[in-house]
C-alpha cells in the first residue's frame, strides 16, 4: 500500500456524483446502483460536498426528513476532505485516521477529474493478498 498512489488506488473507476439540488432519494439510488457507499456533490463551482451511507444514517434516517423531497445539499457534508492523486496510500489512511472521516476526495485526476476513495479501496488489494497467504498456510497446515 505505502506504494501506490491514490491515482492507482481509483484507477479508471467511474466517478458517482449527483447535482446539489438532487434529492437524497436520487443519490442513494446512484450509490445502490454503483454498489459504493458515497456519492460526490458537484454543482457549478466544482466539488461542493459528499453524501454518505453515514450522512443518510445521521442526517435524514434519524432526523425523519423526507428523503423524496429534501436536496441533498441540505445533507451533505461540506467541503470534504481532498487529496492530490499523486499523494500515497499511506497518506490518505493516515488522513482519514486522524480526521475520523471514510472518504477522501482525490483530485488531479486525467482531465480534471474526480475521484473518491474509502479505506476499503485502499487496503483492497492488501486485503486480498493476505487472504490468499492465510489459505496458503491452511492447505500447508492440512497437508502436515
Amino acid at each position: 500500500m505505502p506504494d501506490r498512489t491514490l491515482k492507482d488506488i481509483v484507477g479508471d473507476r467511474k466517478l458517482v456524483q449527483a447535482s446539489p439540488e438532487a434529492s437524497v432519494r436520487d443519490a442513494c439510488a446512484r450509490m445502490q446502483e454503483r454498489h459504493v457507499t458515497a456519492v460526490l456533490i458537484v454543482g457549478k463551482a466544482g466539488v461542493e460536498g459528499i453524501f454518505t451511507k453515514r450522512d443518510l444514517l445521521r442526517r435524514v434516517i434519524v432526523a425523519g426528513i423526507d428523503p423524496e423531497s429534501t436536496p441533498v445539499a441540505d445533507v451533505m457534508t461540506p467541503a470534504p476532505f481532498m487529496m492530490d492523486a499523486s499523494r500515497s496510500g499511506f497518506e490518505a489512511v493516515r488522513l482519514m485516521r486522524e480526521e475520523k472521516t471514510r472518504h477522501i476526495v482525490v483530485s488531479g485526476l486525467d482531465g480534471g477529474a474526480y475521484g473518491v476513495i474509502s479505506l476499503r479501496d485502499i487496503l483492497g488489494r492488501e486485503l486480498a493478498t493476505f487472504e490468499r497467504e492465510l489459505d496458503f498456510e491452511k492447505k500447508i497446515w492440512e497437508e502436515i
